[in-house]
């Protein structure tokens, strides 16, 4: 039979821990400097205005073929979109507006390419219309949901478990999400509702992958009682390493095809699944496990100092 990883594997994770935490704080900081210093590229759904995605069956249109014919639309900004590299024919148009300009340049933008284009040679494939005030709602929506998301966590974390695995779950998760939120910025690609319903799902993944790591933990502890607990962990990893692994390449397949062939309407919720998935099975091992033992160790020199002021 097929064996990814070996079984009885000993692979030392916990003594590698300070190069990964340090690798983390680099890409943590890097999401966070850049963040506040360039922004997200919010899509409609935040900013408000009109998003159209188009699809030529015409492999020669170019970007600056459609922005040229975008200047012409009387409107605020405008932004042209190509996906698939240059040899893809699908963009994605964003015009901004007042609000009760919106109707007016959709309707604008239509017969620009009515115009220019004969019919059949391209498809509507979607069109956003999106008020100002609406994406400020969506905005705090956005954000309130991840706050919720990570207090539900850290409760289940703390019952399921013990209050000393909850900060590493946590930990882990806004790892995650910092880190995609830091890939969107530095490559500009849109943030959108889907993003957050993306980030979201990784929020739910990373966790699930988290805990099975600490079931393992605890089933080791129960099994070794007076094994060091860098041990402890070290064998709990190494023994859910491949179910780890295949989980995550399995996904990570669907997730690829997405991303490749999903096209312009699904491409910000694919890259935040991919890169996802990516941090969160690293983020699983090398930060979730190493913050539990940081957490033990800190409550064993609480206990001794105790022990010693009796």
């Amino acid at each position: 039979m097929f064996m990814l990883i070996k079984p009885h594997t000993n692979f030392d994770f916990m003594g590698t821990r300070k190069l990964w935490i340090t690798l983390s704080a680099i890409m943590i900081t890097a999401s966070i400097v850049v963040f506040f210093t360039y922004g997200l590229n919010y899509g409609v759904d935040f900013r408000g205005g009109v998003e159209i995605s188009v699809r030529f069956n015409d492999a020669k249109v170019t970007s600056q073929e459609i922005r040229t014919l975008m200047k012409q639309v009387e409107a605020g900004d405008v932004q042209v979109q190509q996906f698939g590299g240059d040899k893809s024919n699908e963009f994605l148009i964003r015009v901004e507006g007042s609000e009760k300009e919106l109707n007016k340049i959709t309707k604008h933008i239509q017969d620009k390419l009515e115009l220019k284009y004969p019919k059949g040679s391209y498809e509507i494939r979607k069109i956003d219309i999106v008020g100002p005030k609406v994406g400020k709602e969506l905005k705090l929506s956005g954000i309130y949901s991840l706050i919720y998301a990570m207090i539900g966590i850290f409760i289940y974390i703390a019952i399921r478990f013990d209050y000393r695995f909850a900060p590493g779950a946590v930990i882990a998760t806004l790892h995650d999400i910092i880190v995609i939120i830091g890939v969107f910025a530095i490559t500009r690609t849109q943030f959108t509702l889907s993003t957050v319903a993306a980030v979201l799902t990784v929020a739910g993944y990373s966790v699930n992958d988290t805990v099975v790591v600490y079931d393992r933990i605890r089933e080791t502890v129960a099994k070794q009682k007076g094994t060091p607990f860098i041990n402890i962990i070290n064998t709990a990893i190494n023994e859910t390493l491949s179910r780890t692994i295949i989980s995550s390449l399995v996904t990570m397949l669907v997730v690829v095809m997405l991303l490749i062939f999903g096209g312009g309407t699904l491409w910000d919720f694919s890259l935040a699944l991919t890169v996802g998935i990516v941090v969160g099975t690293y983020s699983s091992i090398f930060i979730a496990s190493p913050v539990v033992l940081l957490t033990e160790n800190f409550m064993e020199k609480r206990r001794a100092a105790k022990a010693l002021q009796r």
